[in-house]
């Protein structure tokens, strides 16, 4: 029986020594055969190899290769007369000087393209689109036509000339030209034409009101330019200019003194005047005036109390508010405006403290109202100390701070680089102790946080660690808690439940004990603290060793049909001795030999278990080694390990 291997076997580009091809006698022998397998027919002698579809014979057809030059083709041989290299090349000739523009055809020979019928077509089609695709043959000829007499086309061989063709009219320059034009705009006659007739009628203008002359006439037709000139007078209060004709303000008889005397002046009287907005002028009437002026007279004004007026008879008398000498007065002082001080300071009643009306607030009142209260600043970065804008500066180093001042955190990080204080955006500062500009610390501000949450086992945050109960301990630096065990064990419970597949061990007190008993093939050992567990083959060696040799009680050989067998009994008492079977031992081949290259390599057989073999009657004890051929006793050893 053949070895079974159950997955490919990769030699990793090995050589494959000593191996001889599956021998059968015909393809109906190797049943359901893949693509790619391979045998050798003893009947035919050949290797064959199955393609999938049938059995092909391998190394079949062509045998022997002669290529002799024929009348057109030179086969252009390399290589040597066992390999050779066939380049074949056509050599066709019909003695035709130009034979490399000619072509080969059906029957061997070089012709002209013109001698090859319907070796090529061409299509032609007009730009206008009105007629059909037409496909131009090799035999064919295309005839270029005008249309309606517009163009002319001559050809001179290949060469083809389209032109417009004459129209009869003499090349020349013409006057005033009369043209006639056909349906495809050519001129088809042309001439000179006659002069208009101009009308020699005379034109007379005559100058109106306010022109200096009375005007002129002319003819159309005129042998020479004519000029008639129009001039404007100039009048009382008017001047005519070069380029204009203008009102005269200035000198004598200008429109002021040109104008007559008026009488009363009425309130639907109109005056010019020049508007400052734009500068032009305009009118307006008196009525308007008049009520841009102020009405009455003031004729006299009096002081009140703590009032002084200056030049009270003048029409812009001085009104002066007065003031005292003395702060403010209560009672007495009531009714002043404003009470002064020798330098000018003023003073009023300071309003009651709490007070929120519309008051005028004092220094008294707004330092009472402010005193011991907190003043917002801004915001600023916890971990550059930079304020933010509209602060400038740096509060860590070069700002000055005061009582009160209060910041809040908008980006976060250690407060005064301090890791043991991080401040994330929330969190605000406020100042307990002034320091000028470069000197403050961080001891000079209270830390509030906004944001702390309870504790996580990885954010600080509220929280508190108590005693579960006896045997810990639970201590506390700088927030951090940390729990101590006690009781290393003597009042504990060191394993709560151990399962297995008979049964759950329960700790259920502190004085439990898990016992480790062995049983089977285990023993176990205590030496201080260590346990030790062994395994114990009680029926004979875990791991044996036996020589494949005949002269064995346990070991038989028998060599039939080209096949050594040896049979072992693994229920010997030299081998595994008891109940054992076959089918519990591994069984591994080796090369007996005790030196040399092979001695100790594993080798591969076929191995059966459980049936009788080697002429020995072993029962399911029955491990059978077998071998192609004939193979001697005490070749092979086999290594062999019990499962059971």
């Amino acid at each position: 029986m053949a070895i079974n291997f159950l997955n490919n076997v990769a030699l990793n580009k090995n050589e494959l020594r000593g191996a001889a091809i599956e021998n059968q006698p015909n393809d109906a022998a190797v049943p359901n055969p893949v693509s790619g397998q391979i045998y050798f027919n003893t009947v035919s002698t050949n290797l064959k190899i199955y393609t999938g579809a049938a059995w092909e014979e391998v190394g079949g057809g062509v045998e022997t290769l002669t290529m002799n030059p024929g009348t057109f083709v030179s086969p252009n041989s390399t290589g040597t007369a066992a390999n050779p290299i066939f380049a074949p090349d056509l050599s066709a000739v019909d003695g035709v000087v130009a034979a490399s523009e000619r072509f080969l055809t059906k029957s061997n020979k070089w012709a002209t393209v013109a001698s090859i019928p319907g070796t090529y077509t061409w299509k032609i089609l007009t730009n206008s689109g009105a007629g059909a695709l037409a496909t131009v043959g090799s035999a064919d000829t295309v005839t270029f036509t005008s249309g309606n007499s517009t163009l002319d086309i001559t050809n001179s061989g290949l060469s083809i000339s389209i032109g417009m063709p004459a129209t009869g009219v003499t090349a020349g320059s013409y006057t005033l030209t009369s043209l006639t034009v056909d349906a495809y705009g050519r001129i088809t006659a042309a001439s000179s034409g006659t002069p208009p007739v101009i009308s020699d009628a005379e034109i007379t203008l005559t100058g109106g009101s306010g022109l200096a002359n009375a005007g002129g006439s002319f003819t159309l037709n005129q042998a020479a330019d004519e000029t008639i000139n129009f001039e404007v007078g100039a009048g009382a209060g008017i001047q005519v200019n070069a380029n204009d004709v203008a009102i005269d303000y200035a000198g004598t008889n200008n429109i002021i003194d040109a104008a007559a005397n008026g009488g009363n002046i009425a309130t639907v009287d109109k005056i010019l005047y020049e508007d400052a907005t734009d500068t032009t002028v305009k009118e307006i009437a008196i009525s308007s005036l008049l009520a841009l002026a102020p009405q009455g007279d003031v004729t006299g004004i009096d002081a009140g109390t703590y009032i002084s007026i200056g030049d009270p008879g003048t029409a812009t008398p001085t009104v002066n508010a007065l003031g005292t000498a003395t702060p403010y007065v209560a009672s007495t002082d009531d009714s002043k405006l404003v009470a002064r001080d020798a330098n000018g300071f003023a003073y009023v009643k300071t309003p009651a403290s709490g007070d929120s009306t519309t008051k005028i607030a004092t220094t008294e009142f707004v330092q009472s109202a402010v005193t011991g209260l907190l003043e917002f600043k801004g915001g600023f970065n916890a971990n550059t100390g930079d304020l933010d804008s509209p602060l400038t500066g740096d509060l860590y180093v070069d700002v000055a701070i005061a009582v009160g001042d209060y910041y809040v955190v908008t980006t976060a990080g250690d407060f005064f680089g301090n890791t043991a204080t991080p401040l994330t955006p929330g969190d605000s500062v406020i100042v307990q102790t002034a320091k000028a500009a470069g000197f403050a610390t961080e001891a000079d501000f209270v830390v509030v946080q906004s944001d702390t949450d309870l504790a996580t086992l990885t954010t600080v945050g509220i929280g508190n660690v108590g005693n579960a109960g006896s045997g810990t301990l639970t201590t506390y630096s700088n927030g951090t808690a940390t729990i101590e065990n006690t009781d290393k064990g003597s009042s504990q419970n060191i394993f709560k439940n151990v399962a297995s597949d008979s049964g759950t061990a329960v700790a259920d007190n502190n004085n439990d004990t898990l016992t480790v008993v062995g049983a089977g093939s285990i023993t176990t050992a205590v030496a201080g603290d260590t346990l030790t567990i062994t395994g114990v083959d009680n029926q004979g060696a875990i791991g044996k060793s036996v020589l494949l040799n005949s002269a064995l009680a346990y070991v038989s050989a028998n060599t039939s049909g080209g096949i050594t067998t040896f049979a072992i009994n693994v229920a010997s008492g030299s081998v595994f001795g008891g109940t054992v079977t076959a089918i519990d031992v591994k069984c591994e081949v080796i090369d007996a030999s005790t030196s040399g290259a092979t001695a100790g390599q594993t080798v591969y057989a076929d191995i059966t278990r459980g049936i009788n073999a080697g002429g020995a009657t072993y029962g399911t004890a029955s491990l059978n080694i077998a071998f192609t051929g004939t193979v001697s006793s005490s070749v092979y050893r086999v290594l062999l390990t019990y499962l059971g």
